[in-house]
């Protein structure tokens, strides 16, 4: 037999961080972070909740920094990204309703 080269294991693919997700959507949705600004403001003002706005700066760290959006802005993501919020809170670790069922002992 010849010599033969060791097969090197197939590189694992790297899962995205939900930041990257975050990004990747907005792209393809073809939203700059000054769009989605704007809108975070139209429904914060509609929600009558400051909470809801969303600065660029703030989305560019959710999207580059790994920074986790508090829950009102995840709410404004998928609002203006047209995505259920499970979708998101799922890429944040946070498991779909009815997946880990838990209750308490007694």
């Amino acid at each position: 037999m010849g010599r033969g080269r060791q097969r090197q294991p197939l590189p694992r693919k790297r899962r995205h961080s939900a930041g990257e997700r975050l990004r990747a959507l907005r792209l393809v949705l073809g939203l700059t972070l000054r769009d989605v600004h704007r809108a975070s403001l139209n429904l914060s003002k509609r929600l009558r909740n400051s909470e809801f706005s969303l600065p660029p700066s703030r989305l560019h760290e959710f999207e580059t920094r790994n920074v986790i959006p508090s829950i009102h802005r995840l709410y404004t993501l998928a609002r203006v990204y047209g995505h259920e919020i499970a979708k998101f809170l799922d890429w944040y670790g946070i498991p779909p309703h009815g997946h880990a069922d838990v209750r308490t002992e007694r």
